[in-house]
């Protein structure tokens, strides 16, 4: 299928040219992840301009490298599915199945490769016997540390163990909305600082 400026592509072999930081292309063919999906910037004869999204680098791959990612027949119901961290094309045997429902078979965002990454550091088991000791009983007032909503433990509200995946450590309890709500934002202060200016800036109410 022929490929035009700002299509969507993925590379079967991962072999090219890497741009520096200055603009300039290298003179040394290299190597990067195989499938890496990127976006068409120029295409000049035997050759393609593209930006990887996952390292966020600019390469020059031969044009045969290149093939045309179909953005609307890629996910849980199709053959491949996009990685959303290392953003590779890739078969749906390589991301994890998080759910079943009516539709069939749902699938984690991330490939089983960039879950390892994510989920670095499980919880110590050494600390699960004190965690379960404080863990808020059922039935118990609680209220999460982080949207400060008051709920009855497991009647109105699931309490987990947040931990922190970089050590394994237990930090905090707190509902299961907010803990899922910081592994979105992958535990990054940067990342939850710029979704705080987001909110400030298109604060409707400008209160």
């Amino acid at each position: 299928m022929a490929i035009s400026q700002g299509d969507w592509v993925y590379c079967e072999n991962g072999t090219g040219w890497l741009f520096g930081l200055d603009g300039r292309l290298g003179d040394q063919e290299l190597k990067f992840r195989d499938h890496s999906v990127g976006r068409v910037e120029k295409i000049e004869g035997r050759f393609v301009d593209l930006w990887l999204i996952g390292p966020n680098e600019k390469w020059r791959v031969p044009r045969t490298e290149a093939k045309r990612v179909k953005v609307d027949e890629v996910g849980d119901q199709f053959s491949h599915k996009i990685c959303n961290i290392c953003h590779r094309r890739l078969t749906v045997d390589k991301f994890s199945v998080n759910q079943i429902n009516s539709k069939g078979r749902v699938r984690r965002p991330s490939c089983k490769r960039c879950r390892i990454d994510i989920d670095r550091r499980p919880k110590k088991p050494s600390q699960a016997k004190r965690i379960a000791q404080q863990r808020p009983k059922k039935g118990d007032l609680f209220i999460c540390p982080i949207c400060l909503k008051r709920s009855i433990v497991d009647v109105t509200a699931n309490i987990v163990a947040d931990h922190d995946h970089h050590t394994g450590n237990f930090r905090a309890f707190m509902c299961g909305s907010c803990n899922t709500g910081l592994g979105r934002f992958k535990d990054d202060k940067v990342v939850i600082t710029n979704a705080k200016r987001y909110l400030e800036q298109h604060d409707s109410l400008d209160l």
